[in-house]
């Protein structure tokens, strides 16, 4: 690595440093005596075994991490010299020697496996003296991140830090926001891919993996900020302006289908079996969650606006259900072709809670009876929810949320905003209410709320 215009090499307890701006030059100027341009060679020493892994630099100097141990490399003076330069204990975690040390702007991140799981530590207010304050960020979720984690992508710009194992298709995420020094709002969420993964990588606001699939790799990009989709719009007034749809498919790619023409996909239509077929793409290869939802097209009807349909691969074709040619030679019509994924969403036992300050109290020991369950979207399509109750068999349903003539002809069948009234009547210790979606519409969750009978049971508190 680099630190303070010096190429810095680990060897064992040792740090070695070449010549300022010279990177190849590991040779002192003189044997006689030092000088402040002379290459640097420290150790760190410990009672534990102070072998060097990684190190990251922070403003008061570099930090070193061994597996038991994690030491910070500084000087008291402006200029760093073999005279000025030491080594001192910062403090005593352990450290996952196959990952590697992270910045989250202004603190540091590192991950620990030496119990059963992995531990995710942030490290606060390292100074060059004292000791930093060091946080375990995954203490809520123990039992979460794999022993075996060796892959880290880490985005300071869009606050997100990804997890890995090398050969597993998980993929663990860790979501925070920051205002001035205080952590507001942070959670935990998985993503299942469709291979083992390779290698994870941040570049301009997208995640990148490299997927294995059989002996087939392939590099998927995921955005942190929404890719509208052109050609599908949704609207609920006739009188302003369409709004695209963020369309949910992995691996989404566009064709134009046609009957015939250049640079366009020919589609051929099976009235026997009442499927569509036309060329498969190279970069789809399972046929699993396979899907096509259709767009808009030029000098064509709209009639597959917003039309879904699951997918399957037949040899070297993707087969569809129903007639998806387009109405005439010379029209063309838009489809997107990709993977569909669960999204689900299990929500804590519900609780009266009481706000002081900074802080949030739950009455766990009153009595509450959950009567309804609003869940406000914003923009949304298809989705399911599911009330799983002590001794009653599961409620399930599934909404479509656009109801007739809500929305603008040739448009997409979808609302930009919906309030939704779950019913419940059930005591809020019996049930578990799960939102799930597995569509390539949206279903963007702002906030829940209840309504119910509430009683504190009388009791008096000290």
């Amino acid at each position: 690595m680099f630190f303070r215009n010096r190429l810095v090499f680990f060897s064992d307890e040792n740090v070695i440093m070449s010549r300022p701006g010279d990177f190849y030059n590991f040779w002192p100027k003189s044997a006689i005596t030092y000088s402040a341009e002379d290459p640097i060679d420290l150790s760190a020493s410990s009672d534990l075994p102070a072998i060097i892994y990684d190190g990251i630099q922070v403003n008061s100097g570099l930090i070193l991490f061994s597996e038991n141990q994690q030491f910070m490399l500084s000087t008291e003076s402006e200029v760093l010299s073999p005279i000025s330069a030491k080594i001192n204990s910062l403090t005593t975690y352990n450290f996952n020697s196959k990952s590697n040390p992270f910045s989250l702007g202004a603190t540091i991140g590192f991950l620990d496996n030496a119990g059963k799981y992995s531990r995710f530590f942030e490290m606060v207010n390292v100074l060059r003296e004292g000791e930093p304050t060091v946080l375990e960020q995954s203490k809520i979720v123990s039992q979460y991140l794999p022993k075996e984690v060796d892959i880290i992508a880490n985005s300071r710009e869009n606050s997100a830090i990804f997890f890995a194992v090398k050969g597993q298709t998980k993929l663990y995420g860790y979501r925070y926001h920051t205002a001035a020094s205080k952590r507001i709002l942070q959670s935990w969420f998985e993503w299942e891919l469709s291979g083992a993964i390779e290698h994870l990588a941040m570049l301009d606001d997208a995640l990148y993996a490299i997927v294995k699939n059989s002996t087939t790799h392939t590099i998927q990009k995921f955005r942190f900020k929404h890719e509208f989709v052109p050609h599908l719009t949704y609207n609920v007034d006739a009188g302003s302006t369409d709004d695209p749809v963020n369309l949910h498919l992995d691996q989404a790619k566009l064709l134009t289908i046609a009957n015939s023409g250049t640079n366009t996909t020919q589609v051929t239509y099976n009235a026997t079996t009442n499927k569509t077929s036309f060329t498969k793409p190279a970069e789809f290869i399972t046929t699993s969650n396979l899907a096509v939802i259709g767009v808009d097209g030029a000098l064509a009807s709209e009639r597959d606006v917003g039309r879904f349909s699951l997918a399957t691969i037949n040899g070297s074709n993707v087969e569809i259900d129903g007639d998806w040619t387009p109405t005439s030679n010379t029209s063309l019509h838009y489809i997107y072709l990709g993977y569909l994924y669960d999204m689900e969403v299990e929500f804590p036992t519900i609780y009266r809670q009481e706000t002081s300050g900074s802080s949030t109290r739950s009455d766990t020991s009153s009595s509450l009876v959950l009567h309804r369950v609003n869940l406000s979207f914003g923009g949304v399509g298809v989705y399911d929810t599911t009330l799983t109750r002590v001794g009653k068999l599961p409620y399930q349903e599934t909404y479509e949320s656009t109801p007739a003539d809500a929305y603008k002809a040739d448009t997409a069948a979808l609302l930009t905003e919906v309030i939704k009234t779950i019913p419940v009547y059930e005591k809020n210790t019996n049930l578990t209410l799960t939102l799930k979606s597995t569509h390539p519409s949206p279903a963007t969750l702002y906030s829940m709320s209840w309504e119910g009978d509430y009683s504190p049971k009388y009791y008096r508190r000290v």
